[in-house]
Parts: C-alpha cells; sequence; structure tokens
C-alpha cells in the first residue's frame, strides 16, 4: 500500500495551520480535511485513514481532549483501517476511551462480525467501564439473531416464490393494517421495503421474464384459492401466506432494534450499563426525544403552512370555481390539484426546481402534470382500494374475504381491484392520460402520460442489477417511485399509493435517488436565486455567487449570498438536500453536510470581513456605507432540511429555508393545522415595521416557533 501521499498531505496541512491556530484547531484542520474526502483524487478511503492516523497528534491525551471532530473521524479511521496500529488502540484505550468508545459507536464497528480492532480490544482492554461497553455491544447484536433466524428460515420455506407472487402475498397482509388507528405506516411500508430488496438480491433473471401466461398461472396458483373460495386448493397458498407473516413480523423486529442500535450509536443521552436486573441501554434524559416531536410538529405546521399558500394560489388562478373531472369526484379532484399547486411551490422555492423535469432519456415532463397526476392516483387508490376494502371489510368475518370481495366486485365491472394492481405499460398510459387534460389537450396527452410514468417508476429488474452490483447504493423507497416495472408490465401497491406523501415522494425521487443528474448544479443555483429576491423584497441589498480574489494561495470559496441592509451584513451558505426519515439520517446530515457548512462559512466570513472595505465593487452592489465602519456579519448556514433548524454547529446557526421563507413574508399566522377551525388573525412578527435587525432578531430568537411547539 502506498499512503505516502495521504501522510504528506496531512502534514502539510499541519504545517500550514499551525502558523495561525493552536494545537487542537490544527488538528481539527486536518480531520476536516479527512471527512471531506482529502486529499481528493485516486486515493482510497484506507489511504487516508492511514494517511491521517499517522499525526502525532493522536498520541496527545490532552490535546485531543480539546477538539472537536475526534470521534468522528477515528470513527471513519477504525471503519477503514482495520490494521490500525495496535500500540495507538492500546494507547488511546488507556489514554482516550471515552473517544475510542464513541468513535466504535458512531462507526458502529461492533457490528462489524470480522473486525480485527474490536478482536483486539475485546482481548487486551481492562476494567469495568470497557466490560460495561464491550457487553452492550454483545447484547446488541445478540438480541438481533433470534430474528435473523427467523428471516432465513421464513425466506428458505419461500424460496420457491416468484418475486410477483411474494409481492402477491405481502399485499394480502397489507391491508389488515388499514383498520388499525395505532399502525406505524412508514414501519411497515420500511419492512416491505426490506423484504423485496432481500428478495431482489437474490432473484435470477426468470423473474423478470414476465407474460401473461406466467401472470395468469401465478394468479390462478396464489391469489385465486386465498381470495374466492372454491377456486382451488388453498393450503399451499396459506401456508406461504404463514411464512411471509413470519417474515414480516421477523423483518419488523428486526428493525425495531436497529433502530435501538442506532440509538445508541448516534443518541448522546444513550448510556450503556452493566448492573444485574438492569437495561443494558438507558436514556439518561428526554431532550433527543423532545427534540425529534418538535421537528415532527415543525414538519407538520410548515405542511399546512405550503397548502394555505396553495389555496390562495388556486383561488387567485380562478380555479376555485371550475368543476374538476366528473361531479362526483370534483371534491377529491379539487383537493389533489390544491396538494399537487402545494408540491410545486415547494420543489421550486426550496430545491429550484424548473416547470420541466428532465428524464434520464432526455424527455422532458411538466412538473405540474406530473405532481398531479400522483396526487389523482392517491385520490383515485383511495376510492376505489382502501375505501372499497373498508366497506367490504365491515360486512365480512376477516381481511381475505373482504379483498375477496372487492376483486370479485372489480371483476364485474372489468375493474382491476386484486389486492396488488397491474396492468401492461400502454394500457397504464391510457389511464394516466386522463390525468392530464388541459385546456390544450381536452383528451390528454399520450407523450406527457408516458412521461409521467416513467418518472414515478422503478424497473425491477435494473434495481436487482444495481443491489448485486452496488449494495450500499441508494434505492427507491416504495413510495419513491410507486410504479415498479416487470418485464411489460406496470404494478402498483394501492395501499402505498393511496397513503403516500406524494411531495416528499417527489422530493426524494429528484435528491435521494436523482442526486447525479445533470440539472442539480442549476436546481441549486436557482435555490439561491430564489432566496435571494425574497431578501430584495424586504430591501435588502443581495449578491449571489461572489468569488473573493484568492490571497496569498488562499481560496476562501464562492459566497453563496452577501446581503445588506441598515447596517447589517448576511452572510448565507445554502444547502439543499433530501427529506430525512430518520435519526441516523439527521445525524449524518449534521455530521458531513453541515459540518462541512459551518467551516465553509468560518473561512468566507474571515476572508469577507476586510472586503467589505476594499472591494469598492462588492461595496457598490452593497450600496455599502462609508468605508472603516465595523459591519457585524450574521453568518448562517441556511438548510432546506428542519431537522436540525436553531442548531449551532462551531459557532453557526443552522436555519430552515422554509423558516426564513415564513419570516420574510410575515406569514406565521399561516403555521396552523389545517383543521383549526378559528379564522386566521394575522399576527406580524414586526409590530414596529420591519428592519433588518428586527428580522435578525426574528431568525435568532425562532420567534416563529413561540407558542407552537410541544
Amino acid at each position: 500500500m502506498n499512503d505516502t501521499p495521504c501522510k504528506f498531505y496531512y502534514r502539510d496541512q499541519w504545517s500550514r495551520s499551525s502558523a495561525r491556530l493552536n494545537p487542537a484547531a490544527c488538528a481539527d484542520e486536518c480531520m476536516h480535511d479527512f471527512l471531506d474526502g482529502k486529499p481528493a483524487g485516486k486515493h482510497s478511503n484506507r489511504d487516508r485513514a492511514a494517511g491521517l492516523s499517522s499525526l502525532d497528534f493522536w498520541w496527545q491525551p490532552g490535546l485531543l481532549e480539546q477538539t472537536k471532530l475526534a470521534r468522528q473521524a477515528l470513527a471513519q479511521v477504525l471503519w477503514a483501517l482495520d490494521d490500525i496500529d495496535r500500540s495507538l488502540l492500546d494507547h488511546l484505550a488507556l489514554h482516550n476511551p471515552d473517544l475510542l468508545r464513541w468513535a466504535i459507536r458512531y462507526s458502529k464497528l461492533f457490528t462489524k462480525t470480522d473486525s480485527q480492532v474490536m478482536r483486539h480490544l475485546r482481548q487486551s482492554v481492562a476494567g469495568h467501564e470497557w466490560d460495561a461497553f464491550l457487553n452492550a455491544c454483545d447484547c446488541l447484536l445478540e438480541q438481533l439473531e433470534p430474528f435473523d433466524h427467523l428471516i432465513e428460515q421464513a425466506e428458505q420455506h419461500l424460496k420457491t416464490l416468484s418475486l410477483l407472487e411474494l409481492m402477491s402475498y405481502l399485499s394480502i397482509l397489507a391491508y389488515p393494517a388499514l383498520e388499525s388507528a395505532e399502525q406505524n405506516t412508514q414501519q411497515s411500508w420500511t419492512v416491505y421495503e426490506r423484504v423485496i430488496q432481500r428478495k431482489l438480491q437474490r432473484s435470477s433473471e426468470r423473474d423478470f421474464q414476465l407474460t401473461e401466461k406466467i401472470l395468469g398461472k401465478s394468479l390462478k396458483r396464489h391469489l385465486s384459492p386465498l381470495l374466492f373460495p372454491g377456486g382451488g386448493s388453498p393450503e399451499k397458498c396459506i401456508a406461504h401466506l404463514e411464512s411471509v407473516a413470519v417474515l414480516i413480523a421477523a423483518m419488523s423486529e428486526r428493525l425495531d432494534y436497529e433502530a435501538t442500535i442506532n440509538s445508541f450509536c448516534f443518541d448522546s443521552d444513550m448510556h450503556y450499563q452493566m448492573e444485574p436486573g438492569q437495561p443494558v441501554i438507558y436514556s439518561s434524559s428526554t431532550e433527543s426525544t423532545r427534540c425529534w416531536k418538535q421537528t415532527e410538529e415543525k414538519s407538520l405546521l410548515l405542511w399546512s403552512y405550503w397548502l394555505r399558500r396553495a389555496m390562495d394560489d388556486f383561488v387567485i388562478a380562478g380555479m376555485a370555481d371550475v368543476i374538476i373531472g366528473t361531479p362526483e369526484n370534483h371534491e377529491a379532484n379539487q383537493w389533489a390539484w390544491i396538494k399537487a399547486v402545494r408540491s410545486r411551490l415547494v420543489l421550486q422555492t426550496l430545491f429550484g426546481c424548473s416547470d420541466k423535469i428532465s428524464l434520464a432519456d432526455g424527455a422532458e415532463v411538466d412538473l405540474h402534470q406530473t405532481l398531479l397526476a400522483s396526487e389523482l392516483s392517491s385520490a383515485f387508490f383511495v376510492k376505489s382500494y382502501l375505501d372499497a376494502y373498508k366497506r367490504h371489510r365491515r360486512q365480512t368475518e376477516s381481511p381475505i374475504a373482504a379483498l375477496g370481495r372487492m376483486a370479485w366486485e372489480g371483476l364485474l365491472e372489468g375493474e382491476n381491484r386484486f389486492p396488488m394492481t397491474w396492468s401492461e405499460l400502454p394500457a397504464k398510459i391510457k389511464r394516466i392520460r386522463g390525468w392530464t387534460v388541459s385546456q390544450a389537450n381536452p383528451k390528454g396527452d399520450a407523450a406527457a402520460a408516458k412521461n409521467i410514468l416513467e418518472f414515478w417508476t422503478v424497473d425491477l429488474r435494473q434495481l436487482s442489477a444495481q443491489i448485486k452490483k452496488t449494495p450500499l447504493a441508494p434505492v427507491p423507497r416504495l413510495s419513491e417511485q410507486p410504479f415498479y416495472k416487470i418485464g411489460r408490465y406496470s404494478f402498483q401497491f394501492p395501499w402505498i399509493a393511496g397513503q403516500q406523501n406524494n411531495l416528499v415522494s417527489a422530493v426524494n425521487s429528484l435528491r435521494r435517488i436523482g442526486v447525479r443528474r445533470p440539472e442539480l448544479r442549476s436546481e441549486t443555483e436557482q435555490v439561491e436565486l430564489c432566496l435571494a429576491q425574497a431578501l430584495r423584497q424586504r430591501g435588502f441589498k443581495v449578491v449571489v455567487g461572489y468569488q473573493p480574489p484568492i490571497l496569498d494561495g488562499s481560496n476562501a470559496g464562492e459566497m453563496d449570498l452577501i446581503c445588506y441592509l441598515d447596517g447589517v451584513v448576511l452572510l448565507l451558505e445554502v444547502k439543499s438536500g433530501f427529506i430525512r426519515s430518520s435519526r441516523h439520517e439527521v445525524w449524518l446530515h449534521r455530521t458531513n453536510t453541515l459540518r462541512k457548512a459551518a467551516r465553509q462559512l468560518r473561512r468566507k466570513q474571515h476572508a469577507l470581513q476586510p472586503l467589505l472595505n476594499s472591494d469598492q465593487t462588492l461595496r457598490r452592489d452593497l450600496s455599502l456605507p462609508d468605508a472603516n465602519a465595523a459591519l457585524p456579519i450574521h453568518a448562517w448556514v441556511v438548510d432546506t432540511s428542519i431537522e436540525c433548524d436553531g442548531e449551532l454547529l462551531d459557532g453557526f446557526r443552522v436555519v430552515s429555508r422554509e423558516v426564513m421563507e415564513v419570516v420574510l413574508k410575515d406569514q406565521k399566522h399561516y403555521l396552523q393545522h389545517l383543521e383549526t377551525e378559528k379564522d386566521l388573525e394575522i399576527q406580524t412578527l414586526y409590530p414596529d415595521g420591519f428592519s433588518a435587525q428586527t428580522f435578525v432578531d426574528v431568525v435568532t430568537n425562532e420567534a416563529v416557533w413561540r407558542g407552537l411547539l410541544p
């Protein structure tokens, strides 16, 4: 292994930093670079880890305690460098044991059963604290074992089932959850995702060679005996159904324990112990739970905020008096239209999307039509499947009997009302075409329908190949691309299509799954321009994308937004990502994207201060007053995510882009749940009138949320 270039890189970084920073800050600078994947090029993570671990500061216990990033950096070093110097490990275990234990937690190294690092530590460390820690790691893993055994056992019983047949049984078992008000829908979907992904990992080409004959044969053998009594022998079907039920239950329990492991790894309030009769891990505080609940409440209030804005736009556009579709479906269609407007507002304002979205084949799809089709699809599945199931369930003795009645009713009407729906691609396009009706195309647009279907579709054959080749690459969640292509057929799960959050699905399809789209750069620029325009409407002078001069070889980097009004300077670093669904995803966002943004802000703030006096072009563009005035700079990270809103990272405030929108438009009164019956009473955030300083105070004091959160 040739790790010399990486060693030289970090030693050079230390030398450069030592001229202006104390040793702890020098170490942090080196660790920042490591966490940011530097040095770039063909170096592997192992090369970089070897280079960083060669620095002397790891042998200085007092210095390490003063650093900010040692836990995160050491976590990645341990994961990448299994042959790390054992004497260094022993030194850290003795002199910085908490640091080493947290690094193991952050890296989840104890879940890596072949880890030589963990094997060495088990043989070398001693003392009650280490015993308790290693015992906690062992106990957490042991809790997974019985469920892994049940999963493997169930999958063995089901190995003769094709992908299609497994999906059929999953669909049957999904409906009873609709009857429970306490059902965790997202948790259930995650279980189904995991089950299907494991099947795709083992799928053969035969699973994707689906014909009408194969489909009919499968229905006759697996669905008909259950749904239509007397249609065949149900014994094998019942056995398969029971095995799938075991698989779902075991997978659900496993995911629960995975969440417990993630809490242990990433929640600073989670502690461990080795006391008889006491839990191995426990929470010392309810603070993290409280913060998570507050984040959920913020998300719900913002969901209502954008819907209220969409209603305003709906009325202004003259749509309130227009009959949408047939009279009996008008109310549902109207609501679908409003939600589509809501999603378009969010995607364009927060994520920089244009009116058209480019597909992989170069075709374009209209953003509003795509969102509307998704909302109309959801409305259709609610009425024709979910409500129909509940109606039949009230009249039958079992969920399967209700599904049978729903399927039979569909056959009598010439419609597919099986627990899982499917059609050949031309037929699916024909149905979607009805959702593209406009004044220009009163009968709908077949080409637009085809492109909409393409946007929302995941090809399971291609996904299977991806999972096998790159198992760690992001894969679409069931709701993010809810049309599943197998051969020439398109499948949907009604219980997902009817309940999914179409806004989240669209955002994450574009930003989580489509992270390598060529349009992403221009969309990010548009996010900045949109925020700049909102600030200008409040009187700020705004410079977008300012590139400071390179001085003494030092490049501070492009500054997203510099704003000035009445003695107040704002320096904004804008980040645009996807919508996260777990605490682990939030932790990764905080320690990677936002950490990097705060570092960038520190460098840019330092560079900007003198330039406010010396750069005449910048001064003119900002309409700055006389030079030599000491202007304070408020440096914020403006993030499209809500989870870290209001936090301070390395001294820099994180502000949600949505909060900025509410504050700039002075629309706190729109942050009310839709079921709130009282009239919206406008209560301005600026009782004495808007000013730059008041704006800063409103943001930094989180006045938007005052009185709204639990």
